[in-house]
């Protein structure tokens, strides 16, 4: 592809750069699909390592994954984005008749506060 100066690029019209703009977010995107199409699970070097990371883990008497995330962390490379694990959180809701049944008030309602509230009760009353 012919290379554009700054000259050239002072030429072009909103619409024209715009056009130029998309054309090659897609050119970006066809390479990207490439490169992946070209490391893909049956690539000799793929392989290799997997090989590798397999061995290790038998070596360690670990799993796979346990030795693939070691390899993955020392490389300091993330598998998988971590989660921030949510602050402890006091008991908002208490049965009244047994105080062992709470509910913090995150996620799926417990059993004994849906069954309370079928029979006409309501979420107020269980605040502690």
């Amino acid at each position: 592809m012919s290379s554009l100066t700054a000259l050239q690029l002072e030429k072009l019209s909103e619409q024209e750069l715009q056009k130029l703009i998309n054309q090659s977010k897609r050119q970006i995107k066809k390479l990207k699909t490439k490169k992946l199409v070209e490391l893909n699970s049956k690539d000799d070097d793929v392989i290799a390592v997997a090989d590798a990371v397999r061995a290790l883990a038998k070596a360690k008497k670990v799993t796979p994954a346990e030795a693939l995330t070691a390899v993955a962390k020392n490389m300091r490379v993330g598998l998988v984005g971590t989660r921030k694990p949510r602050a402890e959180s006091a008991d908002k809701y208490r049965h009244p008749d047994d105080p062992q049944k709470t509910w913090k008030g995150f996620g799926k309602r417990p059993l004994w506060l849906v069954e309370e509230l079928n029979r006409g009760r309501t979420l107020e009353e269980f605040k502690i």
